[in-house]
């Protein structure tokens, strides 16, 4: 079967075609790709693979000479494996310069597209390699070690082991590996005997099942065993409830002693309290710039890096399709964009309803263990191992983000110091004129968010987060060790983290 089945021409291209035109450099034709993958395909593949791109791109006699790293001779062997593969050189010419712009490789951006699907691709690979290929891979047959995290980031290989079989290895190839691996497999044939191609979800979801239940207990203990103060498992020690009823003693006896002046004194407290919260946001409100405009947008220059978005969800399954198409308008190339909605496993309603969205490659579901508290800042935990991205976005299911808000948060985070550990996004409220109370809500949202934290992120202060469209620096959120699982108000709490660890943030 030929991956032309899996790549459909846009009518342009047909009537190109039926002219005797040729194609556009973005047509990728039944005609050119339909072709049997290991058509023309010698036994000696690694010599055989890039015979028509010139005897001097020959990607098998590279395999057998000293190796080359640089980044013009990996791509021309990228493009010869392809185009064995059978793709078109007006695809692979218009994938090539969208590669190029991301900074990734042609293969990431073919897949990243959908214009293959994952499993046509890695088993046509299976079939020019002539070894068996795996669409799934039997979570009970990988053994859980703590190195085996490594491949939900990237998952290259991943050892099997089957008590009635000799172990094998489940290879993800690159497209420039095709050749050096042919060869490796022409000149010692039994090689192969033990590898197995698959697919990179299939790594994935194994090893997401494998070390499920190791995974989900140490985030339930990992921040109170390594950063114990921290942590809001314990909710008060000793000496933190010694004062407490020593202090709440005084007060009850000097209320029974002198109730009069005690009720005098308390009300001056309590009117000092609510002044300071009410003089803080005077000061807010007297530090806005008015003349200060929203900088515009400016293009990036260079590739962009890799952007890690996650949404946590229980018993949502009603608002798995609004929730996808707004993941879906968010303008980052999907290659560099890594979106994991992360559910409880046993929440089978919702992750059912994900799946019938028919979610793209850069969409993952992470399903987290009945293991420890049933928290949102347990799930996002839980699933932060697996992040590719140098930044990471939170975002609710009803959220409805901008478009351009990632880019913008880049902008952002490109041009202030490291110490800029976290962006708030600012929320709106989007049925002010529903009802009084919605109004309200809405007014309140706008005087916090577009008053209050931006003063606190000027001030260089402690910033309480909001739940939702917080962008990281992931290395400060790892620093910090991600989210506290017993803490529900987990949004406060990371902001207050993050600047006791000496970064800040800003709105």
């Amino acid at each position: 079967m030929g991956l032309g089945e899996y790549i459909t021409a846009t009518p342009e291209e047909e009537a190109g075609a039926s002219e005797g035109k040729s194609p556009g450099p973005g047509a990728g034709t039944r005609k050119d790709i339909g072709e049997d993958i290991g058509a023309g395909i010698s036994p000696d593949m690694g010599s055989n693979i890039g015979s028509d791109t010139g005897s001097d791109c020959g990607i098998g006699e590279k395999a057998t000479q000293e190796p080359i790293f640089d980044a013009e001779a990996l791509a021309r062997d990228e493009l010869a494996a392809l185009r064995a593969l059978g793709f078109s050189r007006p695809l692979l010419s218009r994938f090539s310069g969208i590669a190029k712009r991301n900074g990734t490789t042609i293969e990431t951006e073919l897949l990243a597209s959908g214009i293959v699907r994952e499993d046509a691709y890695y088993g046509a690979i299976a079939r020019l390699l002539r070894l068996p290929f795996l669409t799934e891979i039997e979570a009970s047959m990988v053994p859980d070690l703590l190195a085996l995290d490594v491949q939900l980031q990237r998952p290259t290989s991943l050892r099997i082991v089957n008590r009635h079989a000799a172990p094998q290895v489940a290879l993800v190839p690159e497209a420039h590996q095709l050749a050096q691996l042919a060869a490796v497999l022409t000149t010692m044939p039994l090689a192969g005997r033990d590898l197995v191609i698959t697919t990179k979800s299939a790594i994935r979801s194994a090893v997401w099942q494998a070390g499920a239940i190791r995974r989900a207990t140490a985030v339930t203990n990992g921040l109170f065993e390594t950063q114990p103060q921290f942590s809001a498992r314990i909710v008060m020690t000793g000496a933190q409830g010694f004062c407490l009823g020593a202090v709440l003693a005084a007060l009850i006896s000097a209320g029974l002693a002198w109730t009069v002046d005690m009720l005098f004194v308390l009300h001056i407290l309590l009117t000092l309290l609510y002044f300071a919260a009410m003089c803080l946001r005077i000061a807010a409100l007297g530090s806005r710039n008015r003349n200060e405009r929203r900088r515009p947008l400016r293009p990036s220059r260079g590739p962009l890096p890799v952007y890690t978005v996650m949404v946590a969800l229980c018993e949502e399954e009603q608002m798995a399709g609004q929730l996808v198409e707004s993941l879906l308008r968010l303008d980052w190339p999907k290659s560099l964009l890594d979106i994991k909605l992360v559910c409880e496993a046993e929440d089978r309603a919702t992750i059912a309803a994900l799946r019938a969205c028919r979610l793209p490659p850069h969409i993952e579901i992470v399903e987290v263990p009945p293991v420890g508290p049933k928290t949102k800042p347990k799930a996002l935990t839980y699933a932060l191992p697996a992040a590719r991205g140098d930044f990471l976005a939170i975002y609710d299911v009803e959220d409805r983000p901008h478009p351009m808000q990632l880019r913008e948060a880049w902008q952002h985070f490109r041009t202030a110091p490291d110490s800029l550990g976290c962006l708030q996004a600012p929320l709106v409220i989007t049925n002010a004129r529903q009802s009084m109370l919605s109004a309200l809500f809405a007014l309140e949202y706008a005087g916090l968010f577009r008053g209050l934290l931006p003063f606190l992120g000027r001030s260089r202060m402690p910033l309480p987060l909001g739940g939702t469209s917080n962008h990281f620096r992931i290395e400060a959120l790892r620093k910090a060790g991600g989210w506290d699982p017993h803490n529900v108000t987990e949004d406060a709490d990371i902001g207050l983290r993050l600047y006791r660890l000496g970064y800040h943030a800003t709105c």
